[in-house]
């Protein structure tokens, strides 16, 4: 892998810091955008750069710079992993429209025009892309309808590029984690009563660690996956599966 590129958005936290990390152990160059403070340019152990960006993907100016500093640092990209998003749950009659569109331009303009933004950078490279969406994108779960619509949207968004970029080719993917300890979840899930119910829904009866995330990511990202496109893989302990339901003699 040394010497290829990834662009992490999101990348100084969460999954997408955990993302960042493994790749860049693994050899690959990582830029990361996120709205923090970047600091400077680290050469890692495995002699692999990383160049953080201050960025917001919802501005346009922020990700021309963004494009700008990565060519001219390295001069390709092999992968794009959007993981910058936010979540603001409430019940329906609190979301206002204008809170609603504030979670969709993060979650899935976000996604989008970071993923445009390098589409021919990755035609190129023979590259991919690695959306990340969520459970919430495949199922219902409550007071999440702003969030829920955005990562569903993440989700159609991902095998619509898969297929429209297929012939250049370039690999369009999506992870749906589940609860994961990062300081987003313990933001949104910061109850008791909500961490519960939550465990009790997850049928390993744990939150992930965003490592476990990151390394189906960069699975993803990588030649493993040579031919793997359109996919939305959950990462989730088995929520998905579950059916919601217990044997009677489990039930609390």
């Amino acid at each position: 892998m040394t010497g290829r590129t990834a662009v992490v958005s999101g990348g100084a936290s969460g999954i997408g810091a955990a993302t960042a990390a493994l790749l860049l152990d693994r050899g690959w160059n990582v830029v990361t955008a996120d709205l923090r403070d970047a600091g400077a340019e680290t050469r890692e152990p495995s002699g692999a750069v990383r160049l953080p960006v201050r960025a917001d993907v919802t501005d346009e100016a922020d990700l021309d710079r963004l494009a700008r500093r990565t060519r001219d640092r390295f001069g390709r990209v092999d992968a794009v992993v959007t993981c910058a998003g936010t979540a603001d749950n409430a019940p329906v009659r609190e979301v206002t429209p204008a809170r609603f569109s504030r979670t969709l331009a993060l979650n899935l303009v976000g996604t989008f025009a970071l993923c445009r933004l390098f589409v021919d950078d990755l035609a190129a490279a023979r590259g991919s892309i690695v959306t990340v969406s969520s459970v919430s994108g495949l199922r219902g779960s409550p007071d999440r309808a702003a969030y829920a619509a955005s990562k569903g949207g993440v989700v159609a968004l991902t095998r619509q590029l898969a297929v429209e970029l297929a012939a250049e080719p370039v690999r369009v993917n999506c992870v749906a984690p589940g609860s994961t300890l990062t300081p987003l979840v313990a933001s949104a899930q910061g109850d008791e009563r909500t961490r519960r119910a939550i465990l009790d829904a997850i049928p390993l009866g744990r939150y992930a660690e965003p490592r476990e995330i990151a390394e189906v990511i960069a699975f993803l990202a990588g030649d493993g996956a040579a031919f793997v496109t359109g996919q939305v893989w959950g990462v989730d302990g088995g929520q998905l599966a579950d059916a919601g339901w217990k044997h009677p003699e489990a039930a609390r």
